[in-house]
């Protein structure tokens, strides 16, 4: 079979693999409870987080930024490898794809009627295997700030917008990403924006 067929045969898995919410699974297992019927009724982090338990918001986030990143990895072993043989901007170009679209699948998923969450660790697990170290600063900052100023709205933008900044200076940019690639990532901050719209305005919070 053709490489790229069987690369487009991955979005749709890719997409459902976004699907899986672990904050259903999460509120299911420890305390029994139907997510949909908590709080603001919404499958996300921050409902698990404000109206189920701390530690378990924390842990559904996690949970969510480690399943982008592994699935990152093991989509980059499998397109470098001897079957697909992609390498470079367009190994990048496609992996970029893939994570976006797993981002797809956790904001809009099929499963649970497109009612999903902001996406919001999924894309810091995105960001992470890009930008690994940019990333690492601005969670450990926004970690700072939302403890000590309690500014969580502010420290989402920030996580969205300013680690493709962080990556144009040349000792943060440990993967030598072109200025082109980098500007892909600012599209992909636009986008996370955009779907951060859609699913707040369904929420009800615009």
């Amino acid at each position: 079979m053709n490489s790229i067929i069987l690369y487009l045969l991955m979005l749709p898995l890719a997409y459902l693999i976004g699907c899986f919410s672990s904050s259903i699974l999460i509120a299911k297992s420890f305390r029994h409870l139907n997510i949909f019927k908590v709080g603001t009724g919404h499958p996300d982090t921050q409902n698990i987080f404000n109206n189920v338990s701390k530690p378990l918001g924390f842990l559904a986030g996690v949970i969510d930024l480690g399943k982008m990143y592994l699935l990152l990895v093991l989509g980059k072993f499998i397109l470098s490898s001897n079957y697909f043989n992609f390498s470079g901007e367009t190994l990048q170009n496609l992996l970029l794809i893939i994570g976006f679209t797993i981002i797809a699948g956790h904001c809009f998923p099929i499963t649970h009627k497109f009612r999903g969450g902001r996406g919001l660790f999924s894309y810091m697990g995105f960001v992470l295997f890009f930008a690994p170290i940019p990333m690492m600063i601005i969670g450990i900052l926004s970690i700072f700030i939302v403890i000590k100023f309690k500014q969580v709205r502010f420290c989402e933008f920030m996580i969205v917008l300013i680690p493709p900044l962080l990556n144009l200076i040349p000792i943060l940019n440990r993967t030598n990403y072109s200025t082109t690639f980098i500007g892909k990532m600012f599209i992909a901050a636009l986008l996370i924006g955009l779907f951060n719209i859609l699913v707040s305005k369904r929420q009800g919070n615009f």
